[in-house]
């Protein structure tokens, strides 16, 4: 490099932080891909991934070799910030663009017919099951819910508008075959 050692190590570790920070976004999302059964995505975020993470090491070694081990450890350092603000950002990007099913269970404080009704108008598909409370033995009601994630916070406040204390439980879903999902499945 043309610049002076002081300028080459300043230049180096950012271009190892921003290729790490790449590099790791892709695999936290390729890694969230791989779950989800979708090799045909992961695959080619891999190929890219990979690609990125070779050229960093390259830089990084480049540059270690050439100089005394106190910059090594400045480039580790860089190496690192750079994996762990990549492996952030991964997630953050994955929650937004990476959609899932989720299997929603809600067990209602009270019977409370008029949550179910608000649930269907916002196209909530439902099953109903009357149930026990444990402690008071009431009855409630527990309802099924199918729905995207990015749905979740819609949901949530739903519930919550009419009933505070309900308890909720969310699980990712693998597959969702017929019923009222928002639209007709089918089966493949």
């Amino acid at each position: 490099m043309f610049f002076g050692t002081e300028l080459d190590l300043i230049l180096v570790c950012f271009i190892v932080v921003l290729g790490r920070i790449v590099d790791m976004s892709l695999a936290t999302i390729r890694t969230v891909f791989t779950v989800k059964n979708k090799p045909q995505i992961a695959a080619p975020i891999g190929f890219i991934e990979a690609f990125f993470w070779f050229l960093i090491v390259k830089a990084a070694l480049d540059y270690a070799i050439k100089n005394p081990i106190v910059d090594t450890l400045l480039l580790a350092v860089a190496y690192s910030l750079g994996f762990a603000l990549g492996t952030f950002l991964g997630g953050l990007l994955s929650k937004k663009f990476v959609k899932s099913k989720i299997h929603v269970q809600i067990v209602l404080s009270t019977k409370n017919d008029e949550l179910v009704e608000l649930l269907t108008e916002k196209g909530f598909g439902q099953t109903i099951i009357t149930a026990k409370g444990a402690k008071k033995n009431t009855e409630t009601y527990m309802i099924f819910v199918e729905t995207d994630s990015d749905k979740i916070n819609e949901l949530k406040e739903t519930i919550d508008s009419k009933d505070e204390k309900a308890f909720i439980s969310v699980s990712e879903s693998k597959s969702v075959y017929n019923g009222f999902y928002g639209f007709r499945t089918t089966r493949k």
